[in-house]
């Protein structure tokens, strides 16, 4: 007598087709395919298949629509094509020199970070330190003249002054870092002052206006690419306690400069003054 809880094999939809492994055989040796139903005969539906370990299955070979070419990483220190100066052109920008005892005591700063974070960051070399009044990007040379006379302008017009270094401090901030920097103090006003003469000459000349609102700080370093999160903010607590020993250090100004860089391949540039204008 049947029970009537059991199933019917031939009835049951979740069964497998293969055969049970004979006891001590190879269980893939056992395994015997579905057969294909007869001419004229329908395909069994299943409208679902228990897994079985015992069935040796294939794996699907993804074929793209469109083969894929590999383009090896950029290495953090390769240059973008945007970063070549065009034919005719030289990359310019106006600043202020700092003193090298300044510049120096910002690069020691560098040498409190532990080792994997100092990798962390594209540290400025001294040559490049300075404080920057307005970057003009890539001019036709034949402009270099009337820039000269521009900036002459506005220096005559700006009385010596001084400033003092501040604290250290990032952008956009100390938990998301990506440039750390050394701030200003003192005489801010006229600082201010003599940057907006620059910038106002410059604008009058062509140049494009600054977006943003000036903010007189030395860049040290910047963050790599991809450094974000964990890794970014312990930059950040490094650099907010970064011994900064010069806080307070007058800074006299007593004039701007034009200068011209030079792009390197190892991921230097070179700076070439082109005009020291004394201030009024």
């Amino acid at each position: 007598m049947t029970n009537s809880n059991e199933r019917d094999p031939e009835e049951d939809p979740t069964r497998h087709s293969a055969k049970e492994p004979a006891p001590g055989a190879d269980p893939a040796e056992q395994q015997t395919p579905d057969p294909s139903p007869a001419p004229g005969q329908k395909r069994k539906y299943v409208p679902f298949e228990p897994y079985n370990p015992f069935i040796r299955r294939t794996e699907a070979t993804f074929v793209p629509h469109e083969p894929k070419i590999y383009v090896p990483p950029r290495s953090d220190d390769e240059e973008d094509d945007k970063d070549r100066v065009p034919v005719d052109t030289w990359r310019l920008f106006v600043a202020i020199e700092l003193p090298r005892t300044l510049k120096r005591e910002f690069i020691d700063l560098a040498r409190s970070f532990r080792p994997r974070e100092h990798e962390r960051v594209r540290w400025i070399g001294q040559e490049a330190m300075h404080l920057t009044l307005k970057f003009l990007g890539d001019t036709p040379t034949d402009r270099v003249p009337d820039i000269i006379t521009s900036l002459e302008r506005a220096a005559s017009s700006t009385g010596k002054f001084s400033i003092k270094v501040g604290r250290t401090g990032c952008f956009p901030s100390f938990r998301d870092p990506r440039i750390c920097w050394v701030g200003l103090s003192g005489e801010l006003r006229r600082l201010e002052q003599l940057q907006g003469r620059v910038e106002g000459g410059l604008v009058a000349l062509g140049f494009e206006p600054e977006d943003r609102k000036f903010k007189p700080h030395v860049t040290v370093g910047r963050t790599r690419p991809g450094i974000r999160g964990r890794f970014a903010e312990d930059i950040g607590v490094s650099w907010r306690h970064a011994p900064l020993h010069s806080t307070g250090t007058t800074i006299p100004i007593s004039a701007i400069a034009l200068y011209r860089s030079y792009l390197g391949e190892d991921d230097g540039a070179r700076y070439e003054q082109l005009a020291n204008l004394e201030l009024g």
